[in-house]
């Protein structure tokens, strides 16, 4: 196999193949066992230099090794065992593995996975970002974030490149994303510079995530892309945010982030107590958080020079809710939103909803001015009730945003005095108009004069044959 769609394929087939691991608790047990193998494969090779994930791994166990488990009589056992010796050997893979349980997956499942991985080989990818285990990685994940249980913890990659393309990151900048779920912002960005053959290794990778399986999805997924360059925290960020210095929250060169959409249990109460007065604007409604992720990320920001990329709902733009009203108000006259994007609907697996993409930047050019960006129409069909955004449309939308002017029918400069003239809203429709479409009258008539031409010719020579075989109509 030696393309992207070859191994898309091959990890479909598994998973079709072995529906025990279509959940998120098999998932994590299918990353395991490709990190298992990732670090056997690793430990063959003779190049120290080779290791560039050497924060988190150092050694492999003697008695531990991708070719024994073939031969394993109780295989289930064998590689929760394995986990546990090669985690006392590197400690800090002993969170990452969590506690294994493939003694609880059938072992004819084991075996049929461990058959079909000996086609995954580390190689001269082994550290590259699209390296085979890479591909598979990225490949299983996404394969199950199709379904409902998953959707809400993971941006589809076309959302994943717009959000990291619109942040531009550069060198040795330290990237936050406080709900990081599996961690696909952070390997984007990696792509980013890799593509322009920058040094992605001086990121700086740092993450929160409240769900303790995910949080362990995310990690290993930044491994199997030889990335070590992360510290992920588990928990809820609103309620107990972990990346904290002295007393107060650590701050970041870019932070970005598709936070959950309109969180009713998002800590209401707590907020009311906030140690970090991180709700200085107001406190958002008792049933959505939208305003609490939005403040969080302001107060994580680096000054003067921070920039933010979040994914949000389009009500954040228009509610007129006096609290979140009040907010948005605050927001907009501190002067540090840049731009505002809508987006079509359908472009998550988990909602149809759509959405729309706010960057705040403390070091925008224009200081008084927001850019707003009718993107609506920037999509193309992937199945019924699921739409993407392909290269072309990515490119249109980061155009605009680089642009940052006036451009008929798609986007508009607007002072924050125009806004505030327009009770604070931000959603495209009410500052930009789809130009009408202009109709020549007499080119129309015409056309329309040929086709009925046509239309009485055809209908005469289909008389002719009825009447050559004599039927009657």
């Amino acid at each position: 196999m030696t393309t992207q769609q070859d191994w898309k394929k091959f990890t479909s087939n598994i998973f079709r193949e072995n529906p025990v691991f279509n959940n998120l608790d098999g998932l994590s047990h299918f990353l395991r066992l490709l990190l298992i193998k990732y670090l056997s494969d690793l430990s063959d090779l003779t190049d120290a230099q080779s290791n560039t994930i050497s924060n988190y791994f150092s050694e492999m166990p003697n008695d531990v090794h991708w070719n024994n488990f073939v031969k394993a009589k109780y295989l289930g056992e064998e590689l929760d065992n394995a986990v546990i010796k090669i985690s006392d050997s590197n400690p800090k893979l002993k969170d990452i593995f969590g506690e294994a349980k493939f003694d609880k997956i059938p072992e004819k499942n084991l075996s049929e996975i461990l058959s079909k991985f000996k086609d995954i080989k580390i190689g001269q990818l082994a550290f590259s970002l699209s390296s085979p285990f890479a591909t598979v990685a990225e490949n299983a994940i996404d394969f199950i974030a199709r379904g409902k249980e998953f959707g809400g913890q993971y941006s589809p990659k076309w959302i994943t490149k717009l959000l990291v393309s619109l942040l531009n990151p550069q060198e040795n900048t330290t990237i936050h994303d406080p709900v990081c779920g599996t961690g696909s912002l952070f390997i984007e960005s990696a792509k980013f510079l890799a593509k322009s053959n920058a040094d992605f290794s001086t990121l700086e990778f740092s993450g929160q995530e409240i769900n303790k399986d995910v949080y362990q999805i995310c990690q290993m997924n930044l491994l199997l892309h030889g990335l070590d360059n992360f510290e992920i925290q588990k928990g809820d960020t609103l309620r107990d945010p972990k990346f904290i210095e002295g007393k107060k929250l650590k701050n970041f060169d870019a932070v970005i982030a598709n936070p959950p959409l309109i969180l009713s249990d998002w800590g209401y109460e707590e907020a009311k107590l906030d140690r970090f007065e991180r709700f200085r604007y107001g406190i958002p409604p008792k049933k959505n958080g939208d305003f609490a992720f939005i403040q969080h990320i302001i107060s994580t920001l680096k000054d003067p020079s921070g920039k933010a990329v979040i994914l949000i709902p389009p009500g954040v733009l228009f509610r007129t809710g006096s609290s979140e009203q009040n907010i948005r108000s605050g927001i907009i006259d501190s002067g540090i939103i840049e731009a505002v994007i809508g987006l079509p609907t359908n472009l998550l697996y988990s909602t149809g909803i759509p959405t729309a993409i706010l960057i705040l930047n403390r070091n925008k050019i224009e200081n008084r001015k927001v850019l707003i960006i009718d993107a609506n129409k920037e999509f193309q069909k992937l199945t019924k009730g699921t739409n993407f955004l392909d290269d072309k449309n990515i490119e249109n939308i980061i155009s605009l945003y680089n642009n940052f002017q006036d451009q008929e029918g798609v986007a508009k400069v607007l002072t924050i005095e125009e806004i505030t003239s327009n009770d604070y809203q931000l959603n495209s429709n009410r500052y930009i108009t789809t130009p009408r479409q202009v109709i020549d009258i007499k080119k129309q008539m015409e056309e329309l004069s040929q086709m009925e031409e046509i239309r009485i010719c055809l209908e005469n020579k289909m008389n002719q044959c009825l009447q050559e075989l004599e039927i009657d109509l």
